[in-house]
């Protein structure tokens, strides 16, 4: 009877867990808006943010579950006002592109079975954030698509064909930098790093 019925009441649970654990807000993963799902995006605490390799993690049946994304860390706050953000102004706010692995763990039983408001009080799986190296040229990079080549002690674990979900992984950033600053309590802030979705689902 208390399974969340609707995006509200997920992004509610959301903000209460994160209450609850006491830590900050180190950044944020996200995707553009859609009919089904009119707002994808959950906090990432800061101490589940790794810049040093090896990365701990929780495996899931033994693996690490990983998403191949890009990442931008703001170097300028974005806070809440009435007119919404350009996008000239949410590109200057952008200190460093990089290469990111979002960390993938679910606290659900049986994930498959989830609607989608239970998947955001779930931080939509989020486990924590891999930051790596920088892209080179940042936003004036091709960024739409590119291959995707995962590789361990010179073994090829997986290729893919990898593509923006949303087309520009900027597309998303934008969404949430006006998100925020109009609807929530927690606007962009120097020092956030925010993740903008796989460029080939989850691999294990």
């Amino acid at each position: 009877d208390l399974r969340p019925a609707d995006v509200e009441a997920g992004l509610a649970i959301q903000a209460r867990v994160v209450g609850l654990m006491g830590e900050p807000i180190g950044g944020w993963k996200c995707s553009a808006p859609t009919e089904p799902r009119p707002v994808a995006m959950a906090p990432i605490l800061a101490p589940s943010i790794r810049r040093a390799s090896p990365c701990p993690l929780l495996p899931t049946a033994g693996h690490a579950r990983i998403e191949p994304e890009i990442g931008f860390v703001m170097r300028r706050d974005l806070p809440k006002r009435d007119t919404p953000y350009g996008e000239d102004e949410v590109r200057a706010a952008i200190g460093e592109v990089r290469f990111v692995l979002e960390l993938i763990g679910t606290r659900y039983a049986d994930p498959a079975a989830v609607t989608f408001p239970e998947l955001l009080a779930d931080c939509i799986a989020n486990e924590g954030l891999f930051i790596g190296p920088g892209v080179p040229r940042g936003l004036d990079n091709v960024l739409d698509a590119f291959p995707i080549v995962v590789r361990s002690g010179g073994t090829t674990l997986a290729t893919r064909d990898g593509k923006h979900p949303d087309g520009h992984p900027f597309k998303p950033l934008y969404w949430l930098a006006n998100h925020l600053a109009e609807k929530r309590d927690f606007p962009l802030r120097a020092g956030d790093v925010v993740t903008t979705g796989p460029y080939c689902g989850v691999l294990d």
